[in-house]
């Protein structure tokens, strides 16, 4: 006779399977105890596609299925945590098209716990009415606190900010905008919706920006961040991801707590140089995407001149403890480097345990030779990656 397993240690084996949805469809057949843990895992998160290769009719079949499972089994779609749409708003309106579109708000309409809404290389503004009244009402739901819109294309940006300001438990943001929308160039021009949430109410754990055309759109994010009445507040804010571009003087409105920040690219500028006097206790920078623009321009410097602020003359330690690096261009590991190494090697320093550095294939030995004390110390990883399958905008 089989001993019975405890229905908690089932859970924490199956959760250890949420990736690998098969053999979560082979542990459902285990018996009556098991497929209740293993369909929280199986319907855990839903991505749903228009993109062509994948086939209009295989996408609306699909969608269907999950439509009508969820009709019959209510409790299915409460097991939905997690949902991403991908290149929705991009095909030609078809009759199977609109299809689609009709099939997913009706699933979205009876998803009761999701927590993560993500909108990836979505034209929102080429949704049909019910499929974007299906995704604004999901929006206010309180169970959502994650919202992610990549590659996002939207008209204009009162359109982007009544959306944000529907979410009132959001506390993950994400959004990098595909094409430039008709941004307000002041506050007076920036109105949104009365329905709006009231001032600073909803506090953010964490933000990312990016632009992939425009980068002034950034800035303008930041000025409607500052507006009085904007629902978002970074009283709390732990983690933020932005472009080097962005000026880092804005690093004080977020706040002193902040521990984690990601920078993208180097500034278009080699005059445009960040600083990281205003964030006292971060402990994780990531400079990652760092491609050369410029050959003239010395990465080595911009990051002399991030860390300025940190150098002092009483000794004290600063509080950074993890230092990640990501090169795409090979020119950029030529030369400077062995200045980068002589800088950790302040005692202002010494509190950094980690140094990783990503860069093209074949690079790795080049690297290590200008960066010997940090090689000795044992701080210091390197790994080649192919940037063809490594460069790629995720959240």
């Amino acid at each position: 006779m089989m001993m019975e397993i405890p229905s908690e240690i089932v859970d924490l084996i199956l959760e250890n399977l949420y990736s690998d949805k098969d053999s979560l469809l082979n542990c459902a057949l285990v018996g009556r105890a098991w497929v209740l843990s293993s369909q929280r895992g199986i319907f855990r998160e839903i991505v749903l596609s228009t993109f062509r290769l994948i086939g209009m009719g295989a996408n609306l079949k699909a969608t269907k299925h999950l439509d009508a499972l969820f009709s019959q089994k209510p409790y299915l779609a409460s097991f939905v945590r997690s949902l991403e749409l991908r290149s929705f708003g991009q095909s030609r309106q078809s009759e199977h098209v609109h299809a689609v579109y009709t099939a997913t708000a009706s699933l979205i309409r009876r998803l009761s716990n999701l927590d993560s809404l993500s909108l990836y290389s979505v034209q929102w503004g080429s949704l049909p009415p019910l499929l974007r009244a299906a995704l604004t009402e999901i929006c206010q739901a309180p169970s959502v606190t994650r919202f992610s819109a990549l590659r996002f294309h939207i008209y204009t940006f009162a359109e982007l900010a009544s959306l944000l300001s529907r979410m009132r438990n959001l506390k993950v943001l994400a959004v990098a905008l595909q094409r430039h929308p008709d941004m307000p160039t002041s506050l007076s021009e920036l109105v949104i919706e009365e329905d709006s949430l009231p001032p600073r109410s909803i506090q953010l754990d964490e933000l990312r920006l990016d632009d992939d055309d425009n980068k002034h759109n950034i800035s303008r994010f930041m000025t409607w961040f500052q507006q009085d009445r904007c629902p978002f507040g970074f009283r709390y804010l732990n983690s933020l991801d932005v472009p080097s571009e962005v000026n880092m003087a804005a690093l004080q409105y977020f706040g002193t707590g902040l521990r984690e920040l990601t920078l993208r690219r180097y500034p278009v500028q080699a005059s445009n140089h960040a600083h990281l006097q205003y964030t006292p206790n971060l402990r994780y920078l990531s400079l990652v995407e760092l491609h050369e623009h410029d050959h003239k321009f010395d990465p080595v410097r911009w990051i002399e001149a991030l860390f300025e602020p940190l150098l002092n003359s009483e000794g004290n330690l600063v509080s950074l403890q993890h230092l990640n690096i990501g090169v795409l261009s090979e020119t950029l590991l030529l030369t400077g480097w062995s200045r980068f190494d002589a800088l950790l090697e302040k005692p202002e320093f010494a509190s950094i345990e980690t140094v990783d550095f990503k860069v093209s294939k074949t690079l790795g030995r080049a690297l290590r030779k200008m960066l010997l004390s940090l090689d000795a110390s044992g701080k210091l990883t390197v790994r080649e990656v192919n940037w063809d399958k490594e460069f790629k905008l995720d959240f």
